[in-house]
């Protein structure tokens, strides 16, 4: 249903317009609503930029679509949907979505994309050991993790092994495998703070402790180099589960050098690994993998994939942690242009830890934009009402509720003491931190929400494509409200009415001729003449089974015979198109791949009709537009549609 949603948010953008007050010729009303030919037209060339195939037909049934939206949005006003809390809520949830790109200082981003865009042509490989602490932790326990974090850099410095130091003391537990080495990685793979620390130190230096959400941190920059890409590659892959037998090991290794050996002979990758790669989310594409660059493979896979030098370049069998894999090369490509990357790199930006850099930056902007003036005394006179209960989350504001005069001015709004204290009710808790350090943030978040509250509520006014695309969404909601209640939902809840439409209907719904078969995919044709003899042998002594069959040709090879057995409708399979639709067995049947098809035709099944439950998403569908059809009927009954034929056929050129 959420995509019906946004569908429908489109059709609406492609419907929508800013120029209702234009007064011109009115192609078309709906009720008392008029549409003018200026606004029509602005909606129309919109879509349309081929001026040679609008045709009379063309514009009729564009004019159609767009009555049938304008009466659906009519009517969903009328009925008062807007008016609804439930819809009240979900446009305030896509009106906060659709603000973000508003919310922002431009000039902070794009030194936050240029950096970004600078670590990117650089891949570094760093080292750390972790020192646990609790974004929220006690200052005591702050402060001992920070001197122990200084104390073990002291010792490093003086000759202790970063990486004995960091199986030793570190809270990582990975370090206890590999000493705190992280391997390569670049921009955005870390929080931000450890991000910078690496891209900011020198090859060889400890840095300083370094404080994030994790905790502290001591970084030791082991290298760093020109970034190597990205590659492209197609692997096949026999799964070898954690904690596989030494049985499923030995037979993965035998299928994957199996399959080396018939690379070696010449035969297709794709082609071997769509029949055999048990990856079947890339099997089916051939053993395609999407793109990837440094730090998103498993170490062993990756420096396979960047090993391999040259366009088709096939790699020795090898094992990850995850089974047996050969990777070919199909291509490599360095960073792209900054113009190229400068959308991506924004996107990951508002994603990444960054964030809370860009939010600072806002507030920072949004006050001086709106001359922000606080009044710090008056913050004092109110913290000296503040105790112990406020870290416990029960601070009481009895004490304060004399207090009435202003904190702060933002644009000539004043924001009390009262205001302050109505927020801190709504948002204590219970906090490790000293009540007067937890006044303060409260006081920074207070700030930091009414800044954005305030700048929110203007954007309507500030930027009038903003105006627009709210109102693209909130008919967009409202005719998928309406959309449901009359015709989706209705459809598939009553179920009643839907075997009614369905028995009224059933000559739509049947099966045509179909075939009863079992496809035997056989590897090769000495593979093919041995499977033949089984099938016949299978037709003898009807008590045997696939897998008997599967047992006696697969003693060699479990890639010798596959078998898929189910019944099939004409044209479903391009083998069965091959042989003659009849019961009996197929002559052989070469494949592009080489293989050997022989198709075991068991049963002629005549046409038949369908019951409800083979054919119900389509026979819903079905249903779904005669509702809609009936509704849009009455909907025109009920608002009187008038189309001006003559201005209509104007726009023909």
């Amino acid at each position: 249903m959420k995509m019906k949603k946004y569908l429908l948010v489109f059709v609406y953008s492609l419907f929508y317009s800013l120029s209702f007050a234009q007064t011109d010729d009115v192609i078309l009303s709906v009720g008392e609503e008029n549409v003018t030919l200026e606004e029509f037209k602005s909606i129309f060339y919109k879509n349309n930029h081929n001026d040679s195939a609008i045709t009379k037909t063309y514009l009729n049934e564009y004019m159609q679509l767009f009555v049938n939206f304008r009466l659906k949005v009519k009517e969903a006003k009328a009925l008062k949907y807007d008016t609804n809390q439930a819809f009240m809520n979900e446009l305030e949830m896509y009106r906060n979505q659709l603000a973000k790109p508003y919310l922002s200082d431009n000039q902070f981003d794009e030194k936050l994309i240029n950096e970004a865009y600078e670590r990117m042509k650089q891949d570094v490989s760093a080292s750390h050991i972790l020192f646990s602490v609790p974004e929220k932790a006690l200052p005591a326990d702050t402060l001992e993790a920070y001197k122990k974090a200084v104390s073990i850099r002291n010792k490093i410095i003086n000759g202790l092994d970063f990486s004995q130091a960091a199986k030793q003391h570190s809270d990582d537990k990975s370090a206890v495998n590999n000493g705190g080495n992280l391997g390569y990685f670049t921009v955005f793979m870390m929080v931000y703070d450890f991000e910078n620390a690496v891209y900011k130190n020198e090859i060889g230096t400890v840095s300083k402790p370094i404080r994030t959400k994790y905790g502290y941190h001591l970084v030791k920059v082991n290298d760093k180099r020109k970034a190597i890409g990205e590659v492209k590659v197609a692997h096949i892959m026999f799964k070898t589960p954690k904690g596989a037998s030494k049985e499923v090991i030995v037979t993965s290794k035998s299928k994957i050098d199996e399959v080396a050996s018939k690379l070696k002979d010449g035969e297709d990758f794709a082609q071997l690994a769509e029949k055999f790669s048990e990856d079947r989310a890339s099997a089916v594409k051939g053993g395609n993998i999407p793109w990837f660059g440094v730090g998103k493979m498993v170490k062993q896979f990756e420096d396979v994939a960047f090993s391999l030098l040259q366009k088709g370049d096939l790699s020795a069998p090898f094992r990850t942690d995850y089974g047996w894999h050969i990777i070919k090369l199909l291509d490599k490509r360095s960073i792209p242009a900054f113009e190229d990357a400068k959308d991506d790199l924004k996107k990951k930006v508002y994603q990444d830890s960054r964030n809370n850099l860009r939010d600072k930056a806002l507030i920072s902007s949004i006050k001086k934009e709106y001359n922000f003036k606080a009044y710090n005394s008056r913050l004092n006179e109110l913290s000296r009402y503040i105790d112990e209960t406020l870290s416990a989350g029960t601070w009481s504001s009895e004490k304060a509720n004399t207090l009435k005069r202003s904190l702060f001015v933002l644009d000539g709004i004043y924001y009390t003491q009262s205001d302050f204290v109505a927020y801190i009710l709504l948002n204590q808790t219970i906090v490790n931190k000293h009540h007067q350090a937890y006044f303060n943030d409260l006081y920074e978040a207070f700030i930091s929400e009414s800044c954005l509250d305030y700048e929110r509520s203007r954007l309507e006014e500030k930027y009038p494509e903003f105006k627009a695309l709210l109102q693209e969404y909130t008919d967009g909601i409202l005719l998928f409200d309406l959309m449901d209640d009359k015709v989706w939902t209705k459809a598939i809840q009553d179920t009643l009415a839907l075997q009614s439409f369905f028995e009224t209907n059933k000559a739509k719904y049947m099966w045509g001729e179909r075939l009863k078969a079992k496809i035997y995919n056989c590897i090769d044709e000495d593979i093919a003449k041995k499977t033949l003899r089984q099938i016949k042998k299978r037709h003898r002594m009807p008590y045997l089974t696939d897998e008997d069959v599967l047992k006696k040709v697969n003693l060699t090879s479990p890639l010798n015979l596959q078998v898929t057995t189910k019944k099939f409708s004409k044209n479903e399979n391009e083998f069965l198109n091959q042989t003659a639709w009849k019961v009996g067995i197929s002559d052989f049947i070469k494949s592009d791949d080489g293989s050997i098809i022989i198709v075991d035709v068991l049963e002629v099944i005549p046409p038949e009709q369908k019951e409800l439950s083979e054919t119900k998403g389509r026979v819903i569908s079905d249903f779904q537009a005669y509702l809609e059809n009936q509704w849009l009927a009455e909907l025109k009954a009920k608002y009187e549609v008038k189309v001006n034929q003559t201005i209509l056929y104007s726009l023909i050129k």
